[in-house]
């Protein structure tokens, strides 16, 4: 497992971290995104879909628990398990059906997920460390 730490300060710090960010190395990949409420996870999204993807109007999908962003390359998803209390809940909206999917999956609050189903590629971890954000990233698979 290869880990990078990166330090965020301000909105524009994502664009350099992006041009060396790659999230979908593959035909799959899932995306852990773990950290407290408020720690940069959507942001996060909203900036890397916008810089790499040119898909603007992310939105964090609290309420609907799923977003679905169409470029021309990828059928994304983007999941917030916030609102999830059992992992059974998963089954529900079609959860482990839609990781079947050949794309990037991006997975806020994954900790309700069962450790043995879903196998991360990247986990990255969010801290606020006073205004600024500490990213490290997991690369599990590497």
């Amino acid at each position: 497992m290869k880990n990078r730490n990166y330090i965020v300060e301000k909105l524009s710090d994502y664009d350099s971290l992006f041009s060396n960010l790659i999230l979908l190395h593959k035909r799959k990949s899932i995306v852990f995104l773990k950290g407290e409420l408020g720690s940069g996870k959507t942001t996060f999204i909203q900036r890397y879909l916008q810089y790499h993807c040119n898909i603007e109007n992310v939105t964090s999908p609290t309420f609907g628990i799923v977003n679905n962003y169409l470029n021309s390359d990828n059928n994304i998803f983007h999941y917030d398990l916030y609102r999830i209390n059992d992992h059974n809940e998963l089954n529900e909206f079609g959860f482990y059906e839609n990781l079947d999917t050949n794309t990037l999956h991006l997975i806020e609050w994954p900790e309700i997920i069962p450790s043995n189903l879903v196998i991360p590629n990247i986990i990255i971890n969010f801290k606020l460390i006073n205004s600024r954000r500490l990213l490290t990233i997991n690369f599990v698979d590497e």
